[in-house]
């Protein structure tokens, strides 16, 4: 093990975890991060005929796509045409081109598509580090949830090259110290995109300090996020509820990993469901808001200024169609507005009810 990873994962050990569940023993973990195998077997019947049809043709087309490994990925902070930013978006898609695959292999059963998955998690989990910044490595969730789809069709050696990628990813996304960002990140969209990114890690690891130390940054972070009547600390930061959506999609994805193992997040923090009543309005068409008029973020004034689409104007409710889709499976109250956002296909099928 790294020396750094050694002496993060001696911290985690060390944190105090009073008023959590008790941490799972090892063993008693099954070693997936969303999607449990007995759920990924009955994926096709879950999901919607139209989702089906959309997301495996999506696939075909990609079929032939390279890999675009890089050794850091960067677009944070970073306009179209600056830095590395072109090649890291492809990076990024890699990411979510191995979650499209492993989907499209579950619905059609066809072995090219599974082929292509396998390339994709193994080839970015052989030897990439990553650099902890949360917002450059997000979709790195969906690395993950294509594994969990796929991890049957392993071997021994894949699996364990998948679950060591996990154990440094948890490591390094919920050390106590923030490893890449500045202070205010601790408090912000930043923290719930490490939450979700530790959590995903930490279960597919199976490492009971890992999923503990999780549960106590989740159980940490929601209230220092969400203001007790619901408002989000995202909104009084930039002024958008882009940023809304942004905070509420990792920390709903993480307590939805929670909830695949047995463990409830979402209840035990009830300003989640608070912040969620909160933008209700907005998703709804009865309220509208000027995106980022008062943001206290020069970058975002710089977006703006460039005409980067969603960083002026009013804010397009269909923006929050995930949020929903993950919600209602909390809430079936939100089943309707979800519906009638409508998801992208690749969320109807992994979070389907």
């Amino acid at each position: 093990m790294h020396p750094q990873r050694r002496l993060l994962l001696a911290g985690l050990l060390a944190l105090p975890f009073a008023g959590l569940h008790a941490a799972p023993q090892a063993g008693s973990v099954q070693l997936f991060a969303l999607t449990s195998p007995q759920r990924a077997a009955s994926l096709r019947e879950r999901t919607a005929p139209a989702a089906q049809a959309e997301l495996i043709k999506a696939a075909q087309k990609t079929l032939d796509r390279p890999l675009h490994l890089m050794s850091l990925v960067r677009t944070s902070g970073l306009l179209d045409g600056e830095g590395t930013r072109a090649q890291s978006q492809q990076a990024q898609e890699d990411w979510r081109q191995a979650r499209l695959q492993a989907l499209a292999w579950r619905l059609s059963g066809k072995q090219e598509h599974l082929d292509s998955a396998r390339r994709y998690v193994l080839g970015w989990t052989a030897n990439f580090q990553p650099s902890y910044n949360p917002i450059d490595e997000t979709d790195l969730s969906s690395l993950l949830f294509a594994y969990d789809l796929i991890a049957d069709t392993l071997d021994d050696g894949q699996r364990e090259q998948v679950r060591r990628f996990g154990r440094t990813l948890a490591t390094g996304y919920l050390a106590e110290r923030v490893l890449n960002g500045g202070p205010g990140t601790a408090r912000n969209n930043w923290q719930s995109h490490r939450v979700k990114l530790g959590t995903a890690g930490a279960y597919v690891s199976g490492e009971p300090a890992l999923i503990a130390a999780a549960q106590q940054r989740f159980a940490e972070h929601v209230p220092h996020n969400i203001h007790d009547d619901g408002l989000p600390h995202d909104f009084e930061q930039r002024d958008a509820l882009h940023y809304v959506v942004y905070t509420l999609e990792p920390l709903l994805m993480a307590a939805l990993m929670a909830q695949a193992h047995g463990v409830d997040w979402y209840g035990t923090q009830k300003r989640l469901g608070a912040a969620l009543a909160w933008l209700e309005p907005y998703a709804q068409g009865k309220k509208t808001h000027e995106e980022f008029v008062h943001s206290t973020v020069s970058f975002d004034r710089k977006r703006a200024a460039t005409g980067v689409p969603g960083f002026a104007g009013e804010w397009q409710r269909n923006g929050a169609a995930t949020v929903y889709q993950l919600a209602a499976r909390f809430d079936m109250r939100y089943t309707p507005l979800a519906g009638g956002l409508h998801p992208p296909a690749w969320v109807q099928a992994l979070f389907a009810a």
